[in-house]
């Protein structure tokens, strides 16, 4: 039977519904999964019980699994670091005031991951195991409609360029990152401006307001009155869909034609996500 596949919004994103990613999955459905991917940018399943031997099968369909580079945490009650392509936990808990997790609290600007690395994540897969009450919801952006909305004279402008995007690892909003970002300490890298992703073909917008800071060969108030228009414009609402979580969602999204951003919670709840990160390949 075809997959019984719910657009969540018209900006992007589909649920899939009816399947139990503890199962081995037939190739036909992976494949259906994937171009399910491709169209809609982000997939939702809801109401999955996985561990990490079921969260990593199924990571493994949509290619490479990155590997931690940082030092493994120890083996707790929340059953990571059991695989080395155990990326992150995003959580605020606290063990005995240390925290157990990366990116624990608050609001998190719209971002791509590792657009600062030469070869970016081509996708991401996060799992719900604890979410607070309200908030916390992540957002996710459609760079293709971004792209294909601008006007034409700014697409002009943008295509062929590229621009720095860096990333502080404590920082969650672009004004903590201007403020401390050093450029001799911490991951940065050139991007192109536009990029074409390699399944669809289709150009995406590729800058985002947490990790870009300069435009190459533009001196910097014109690269940032550039750049800010850019945010602008790709941040209005109809090019959003926000996933407000539930325990049990398993969400996957294409890194190379989205940006994501989270909205603030309050640090007194407790929020624990756990996180895969799909290899990609040099943008172009």
């Amino acid at each position: 039977m075809p997959l019984e596949i719910k657009p969540l919004s018209p900006a992007l994103g589909a649920e899939i519904a009816g399947l139990d990613l503890r199962d081995e999955l037939p190739a036909a459905v992976v494949a259906e999964i994937i171009e399910a991917w491709h169209e809609h940018l982000v997939l939702s399943f809801r109401n999955q019980e996985l561990t990490e031997d079921d969260q990593i099968r199924f990571a493994r369909h949509f290619g490479a699994l990155q590997k931690r580079t940082r030092p493994p945490q120890a083996i707790n009650e929340f059953g990571h670091t059991k695989y080395p392509e155990l990326t992150m936990l995003v959580s605020n808990i606290r063990d005995n005031g240390k925290l157990i997790g990366s990116l624990p609290d608050g609001e998190m600007h719209f971002h791509s991951d590792q657009c600062y690395l030469e070869k970016p994540a081509a996708g991401t897969l996060l799992y719900a195991i604890e979410v607070p009450s309200a908030g916390g919801d992540t957002l996710f952006l459609n760079m293709y409609k971004a792209y294909d909305g601008l006007p034409a004279e700014l697409q002009a402008r943008i295509d062929g360029r590229r621009a720095l995007n860096a990333y502080l690892y404590d920082s969650t909003t672009r004004a903590i990152n201007g403020a401390k970002v050093d450029f001799t300490a911490h991951p940065h890298y050139v991007q192109p401006m536009v990029r074409t992703h390699p399944a669809t073909g289709r150009k995406a917008l590729y800058v985002n307001r947490l990790m870009t800071f300069t435009v190459d060969g533009m001196d910097e108030a014109d690269g940032t009155a550039l750049l800010n228009a850019l945010f602008d414009h790709m941040e209005q609402q109809k090019f959003i869909y926000a996933h407000h979580w539930r325990v049990g969602d398993l969400v996957l999204w294409d890194n190379r034609c989205t940006l994501h951003a989270r909205t603030d919670f309050s640090g007194r709840e407790r929020r624990l996500l756990r996180r895969y990160v799909v290899m990609g390949d040099r943008v172009y």
